[in-house]
Order: structure tokens, then sequence, then C-alpha cells
């Protein structure tokens, strides 16, 4: 009898440690951080008409740059629905990152082929963003979004 219920124990214990492992594993990696500070920034671009065969090789170009000279930049990707229409989709780790994105994107000298290449459609800023973001950003965008709900797998 003893001995029985000591089975049944080890049992009820193993099945909760497996229970609970599973729950944080599995359910646990699908829910939304409330501390992610990630900020995303979505842009609708056209190319300016005559600058199709510069606007590819100024993607390379900026990709190159974003990639070798931002750490905190998570993703940089451009996405085409014709030859004179993209999606640029840009993640930061948080603020300051893309905080440094804009600072050098200011600074930097592909800046002024950007804006004689592109005419930006719209351009969404998502995430809670700080208020010195904003400000940087207010020539740009003011479309700024914060998260309100939602989860990541």
């Amino acid at each position: 009898m003893i001995k029985d219920d000591g089975v049944r124990l080890f049992r009820l214990v193993s099945s909760i440690i497996v229970s609970g492992t599973f729950l944080v594993t599995v359910l646990g990696g699908h829910l939304s951080d409330p501390n992610d500070e990630q900020i995303i920034f979505l842009l609708d671009l056209m190319v300016i008409e005559g600058k199709e065969a510069e606007a590819e090789d100024l993607m390379d170009k900026l990709v190159e740059n974003v990639k070798k000279t931002e750490p905190g930049t998570i993703v940089y990707e451009y996405y085409a629905s014709s030859k004179d229409r993209y999606v640029l989709y840009e993640v930061y780790s948080n603020h300051t990152a893309a905080e440094f994105h804009v600072d050098s994107f200011m600074k930097g000298n592909l800046m002024p082929a950007f804006v004689e290449t592109f005419e930006v459609i719209t351009f969404e800023v998502l995430g809670s963003t700080s208020d010195e973001l904003k400000n940087n950003m207010k020539d740009f965008t003011t479309d700024h979004r914060a998260k309100t709900d939602g989860f990541k797998r």
C-alpha cells in the first residue's frame, strides 16, 4: 500500500512537471512580451518616374549599409509589387536602434539618392515610440501606432 502511494505520488509529480514544462515551452513562446521594445517601420514606396534603373542599385547599397553599420536592425527588407512599387519593412530591437537608424540615414550619403529615387506614399511606425523618436521623424511621418493587443509565435 505505501509502495503504491509512493508510485502514485511520483506519477502525479512527474505529470505536473511535464505539463508545466509543456505550458511554458509551447504556450509561453506564443505570448506577446509586454516588455517588447521592437519598433517597426513600414514604408510604401513608389519609384519616381525615370528612376527605375537606379532604384534596384540603390536598394542594394542601402541593404548593405544597414547590414554592416546597424547591429540593432533586426530586419531590413524590400518587397516589390511591380518594378516601381515597393514596401520597405524594417524592425529595430528598441528605440535606441531605431533612433540610430534615423540619425544615420539623415546624416548618410545615401539619403539624397533615396529622396530623389522614391516617393514615400505611406510611412507607419509600429510600437511604443518615444517622444524623441517621434520628434526626430516628424518630417517623414506622424503615423505612430502603439501595440494594443496580439501575440508572437
